[in-house]
């Protein structure tokens, strides 16, 4: 006996039989056995229109990271007005790590444009990046150098933007501005790169430029600033990041040990 044998014996108005305690058992089993069939069916049929619905498949791919892919789709620069593009290494996206509103996501696939002072984001299985905000940025770890967003006052001079962080001690911090001018004296405009660097210390930012630069914000510690960089052999003009971060730190070091 199926099914629908039991419903229509137990539903004739003239039913020739009584059900027994069986009987109804058997039926509440079918019951169940039908309802979880059809409960199973309509949760496969809500998966296969997510995959069809363009909105329920971006929610299905980007779950938590829903957020930062919350952006403008990038405007591209046009290959016949531009010599050159204005991103940090290369125009290629690249993989990177982001903290974002103090939440970490990896494996992300990215490029800094550091003109526009924006950073890219590719969308999950798509081939165009989204321009994300920048604000909300903390970090960005890519092509093994960590970029911080800053936004110094207005009265240091420095732009806002993203900047390499070379250190971050307890009472100096060093960082590398890269960035791009735009030259509009040719047929086609090109983008010209420059490099900076800055020393914080005491919520103030100074440019530094050589080891003269030190002594000028630690005149109390010229002559071991000059004694160390001589010992070192520190080249500021062809290993910069490498020598102000060896300074920066020697620097934090006689701060700490003279405070002690």
């Amino acid at each position: 006996m199926n099914i629908y044998q039991l419903f229509f014996l137990i539903s004739k108005k003239k039913c020739t039989f009584e059900p027994n305690k069986t009987t109804m058992n058997l039926y509440h089993s079918y019951i169940k056995y039908y309802l979880s069939l059809m409960i199973l069916a309509v949760v496969c049929s809500a998966s296969i229109y997510a995959q069809d619905d363009p909105v329920m498949s971006y929610l299905h791919h980007t779950g938590d990271y829903a957020d930062i892919y919350n952006g403008e789709m990038e405007p591209v620069y046009n290959i016949f007005r531009y010599d050159n593009f204005p991103y940090y290494m290369s125009p290629y996206f690249t993989e990177a790590s982001i903290v974002y509103k103090n939440n970490f996501y990896p494996n992300q696939r990215v490029r800094l444009d550091l003109y526009k002072e924006q950073l890219i984001l590719v969308l999950p299985a798509k081939q165009f990046g989204i321009v994300i905000n920048s604000q909300n940025v903390d970090r960005v770890h890519m092509y093994n150098k960590t970029f911080v967003r800053l936004a110094p006052p207005k009265k240091s001079g420095l732009r806002q933007g993203f900047y390499i962080q070379l250190s971050e001690s307890e009472k100096i911090q060093m960082y590398r501005k890269d960035y791009f001018n735009i030259d509009q004296r040719k047929v086609k405009y090109a983008f010209e790169g420059k490099t900076q660097y800055y020393l914080l210390y005491k919520d103030q930012y100074y440019t530094v430029k050589n080891k003269n630069s030190f002594s000028k914000i630690f005149p109390q510690y010229k002559k071991q600033i000059n004694q160390y960089s001589k010992e070192k052999k520190l080249n500021y003009e062809q290993f910069k990041d490498e020598s102000f971060i060896s300074l920066a730190a020697f620097c934090e070091e006689l701060l700490t040990t003279i405070n002690e």
